[in-house]
């Protein structure tokens, strides 16, 4: 008979009371002190085993948010502010309207515009909208890449994130997003009556989004450095 079932037997007579608990009484001092003590020390040892295997993983889990913290924090901060230039850009752009058309040719030509940039500014009438257009392709591009890369990593790595940091960067995800679309719609000329896609990036971006971006520091820093009010010297 083995150790299990004897300490199942066992406790079906300890349960049954009256003779059982004497008969099991009996067959303890029979097994003697050691072989009960030897038997409750593999059961701890076992138990120890166990839960410092899920100390282990966990840790690992903590090592890994401490590296995806700081990475996550840096490309939404990237994507924010390429977003940023997007929806509320303030350039200084040359007054294209007042040159010739030899003039105009030769400045796209030593400007950065590609062909098709330069074949679009070249045939719009008026050059200046045009160019603004131009610029403002360039800056949506930028602001869906930085977006995307910051979404990308989110994802990929979501599973090491706490669940409230998690909830506020898809918050803030969908934000970005929103007011993306929003600025494409006005840059594309989409005017509904009564409704400014304008307006609806620029709120969505600075009104809405911001502040999650503070609460989203603040958690971040909280996770990363959750006792450093310790390091500060007391008098």
């Amino acid at each position: 008979m083995n150790t299990d079932m004897i300490f199942s037997w066992l406790g079906q007579l300890v349960a049954a009371g009256g003779g059982g608990a004497i008969v099991a009484f009996s067959v303890f001092r029979y097994l003697g002190k050691g072989w009960l003590e030897n038997k409750l020390a593999k059961n701890l040892e076992a138990a120890k085993s166990e839960i410092s295997l899920l100390a282990a993983r966990k840790m690992k889990l903590h090592d890994r948010e401490y590296v995806v913290f700081p990475e996550v924090w840096s490309k939404l901060n990237k994507a924010f502010s390429s977003l940023g230039v997007a929806v509320f850009s303030f350039r200084q752009m040359p007054d294209l309207g007042r040159m010739d058309p030899g003039e105009i040719e030769s400045w796209a030509v030593q400007s950065n515009l590609s062909e098709d940039e330069k074949r679009f500014l070249l045939t719009e009438q008026d050059k200046n909208k045009a160019y603004g257009k131009i610029l403002d392709w360039r800056d949506l591009a930028e602001a869906n890449k930085d977006f995307r890369d910051f979404y990308t990593y989110l994802q990929e790595n979501r599973i090491f994130l706490s669940p409230n940091v998690k909830l506020k960067l898809d918050e803030i995800a969908a934000l970005l997003k929103a007011s993306w679309v929003a600025k494409k719609m006005d840059r594309d000329g989409h005017m509904p009556e009564g409704k400014s896609f304008s307006t609806e990036a620029y709120e969505k971006c600075y009104k809405e989004a911001k502040p999650i971006m503070d609460q989203i520091e603040g958690l971040v820093q909280e996770r990363l450095f959750p006792n450093n009010w310790d390091l500060v010297p007391r008098g």
